[in-house]
């Protein structure tokens, strides 16, 4: 009898292909599921792909009208230039825009420097109100307390330095510069421990610079022993002069 030795017995199965692998157990079945679910839902899915691309076509869109919208904003503001009619238009057209407060300050600086201290303060709280920027919205509170101050409203005006002076959110010169007129304002009353302890507060703010320089100047007055006599009603002695 022969006798088949184990490399010559036939095997059983054919080795796989590593290049073309049989599939795997149940992927009839898996193919035939899918294909059941798109007949079944084919409507459905196509609308969903339909609402996910009209989604991001209203996006960009969203995104490209903004973009025009802000290159037009801009644009206009550049025509206003420096007539401030334009400029008062501009920022009723543009409610809201970080722009619209610029031009409101502008149009209460030029209220300002005219003399117009009741329409230069509400011009005032009106950029403060709109502008998110901290540095211009300070400015716009002080030009607001300022503007009050000259008007004649002592109590509203100093009322808001007060508030300026303690706001860490503003710009360290515009606090010190709220706190100088504050001491000048107590130094005027004859309020002179008061205006000590106001110039001590400017050095805390910022120990350097045009602010601190004015109230070492005041502290050598105070210190000479001749104080100011009280400011007259309507007429305070701090000229506030806005930047351009």
């Amino acid at each position: 009898m022969l006798r088949v030795s184990h490399e010559q017995r036939p095997l059983r199965h054919s080795p796989h292909d590593p290049a073309n692998p049989p599939p795997p157990a149940g992927a009839d079945a898996f193919a035939a599921d899918v294909h059941s679910f798109w007949e079944k839902n084919r409507s459905f899915i196509l609308v969903l792909v339909a609402a996910v691309l009209l989604g991001l076509i209203g996006r960009e869109g969203w995104q490209w009208f903004q973009s025009s919208r802000e290159q037009g904003v801009q644009e206009e503001y550049a025509k206003a230039g420096d007539r401030v009619d334009q400029l008062a238009k501009f920022a009723e057209a543009n409610k809201g825009h970080a722009l619209a407060g610029v031009a409101l300050l502008r149009v209460a600086d030029d209220a300002y420097a005219k003399n117009d201290y009741k329409s230069a303060a509400a011009t005032y709280a009106k950029a403060g109100d709109t502008l998110e920027n901290d540095t211009l919205k300070s400015r716009a509170k002080l030009g607001a307390a300022m503007s009050q101050l000259a008007a004649g409203d002592q109590a509203a005006g100093e009322a808001a330095l007060k508030a300026l002076s303690a706001d860490t959110k503003a710009m360290p010169a515009t606090r010190a510069e709220a706190t100088y007129h504050l001491a000048v304002l107590a130094k005027e009353a004859g309020r002179v421990d008061d205006a000590k302890k106001l110039i001590d507060e400017i050095a805390k703010i910022e120990a350097a610079g045009l602010w601190a320089q004015r109230a070492a100047a005041l502290s050598v007055q105070l210190a000479a022993g001749k104080p100011a006599a009280p400011a007259a009603a309507g007429t305070p002695s701090v000229e506030f002069k806005p930047k351009g």
